[in-house]
């Protein structure tokens, strides 16, 4: 395995607080290379397997993870604006891309505006705060069934359960039941409210060549409380739910009496 101390200078240099990342990507550059690539399977582009190759392969160990893509509204625009949580700093990133990123890859990611901001090291419990978040709302399909451990849309898989009930809750509401049980799972924080801000399916790539998985897109928004700041804090590094290589889970914050404008 690579010795990543050659560009922090010791193994002691990258225990630092989680810090939020900030890069612009050329939009046209990054779809460039990814078609230089051949990073498509069945005729699917999916930006997001793309994106990790991209950065796994421009930072190595220290590719920001969970990270979201944000395109402007604008279309005259030709960037986006990445976001992602780090365990290290701009300059050890800076540092990891020199070494690693080819030619393109160093030239789209515009490094020279790499931003980085430590996020807290302490939450106060009890805090209220905003939140967004990206998710791709699947369970898996259990032992014993045709296809086991095979991804299933959350919602789907309630409308199958509940054929026959009158009952059966609508799409935020099954979305949002399974983002309360996630929180439940890995703990740090409650959910005081979430709404269902957009949903689009999408197919997605995890391995080239392979068939594409067709999904949710699911954007939340919503109120959380925090329960235990430390709990919280590895939340906020670990992401929500499953994909968060490829651009899903990653906690946006915000004050919990204003509206996350993206």
């Amino acid at each position: 395995m690579f010795d990543y101390s050659v560009l922090t200078g010791s193994q002691t240099d990258t225990k630092v607080t989680l810090q939020m990342v900030q890069i612009h990507l050329d939009l046209s550059a990054f779809h460039r290379w990814a078609s230089s690539r051949n990073l498509m399977s069945w005729g699917t582009f999916d930006e997001g397997y793309a994106l990790h190759c991209l950065l796994t392969e421009s930072f190595g160990e220290w590719a920001p993870r969970p990270f979201r893509l944000m395109i402007p509204r604008h279309k005259a625009l030709s960037y986006g604006v990445l976001y992602g949580y780090s365990r290290v700093g701009a300059d050890v990133l800076a540092k990891a891309a020199r070494a690693y990123a080819d030619p393109l890859q160093y030239d789209m990611l515009d490094l020279n505006d790499l931003k980085c901001k430590p996020m807290p090291k302490q939450w106060m419990t009890g805090n209220r705060l905003g939140f967004e978040v990206l998710l791709r709302p699947t369970i898996r399909s259990a032992r014993g069934t045709s296809t086991p451990g095979a991804e299933r849309d959350a919602y789907l898989q309630e409308i199958e359960s509940s054929r026959g009930n009158n009952n059966a809750r609508n799409r935020s509401e099954v979305y949002a039941d399974w983002l309360h049980a996630q929180f439940h799972r890995y703990g740090g924080a409650t959910i005081e409210k979430v709404e269902l801000r957009s949903f689009q399916r999408v197919r997605v790539i995890r391995r080239l060549h392979s068939r594409p998985i067709e999904g949710p897109n699911a954007v939340m928004h919503g109120i959380l409380t925090i329960t235990d700041e430390r709990a919280f804090n590895s939340l906020l590094a670990r992401g929500i739910g499953r994909h968060r290589a490829y651009g899903y889970g990653m906690l946006l914050l915000r004050p919990a009496d204003t509206t996350l404008v993206l």
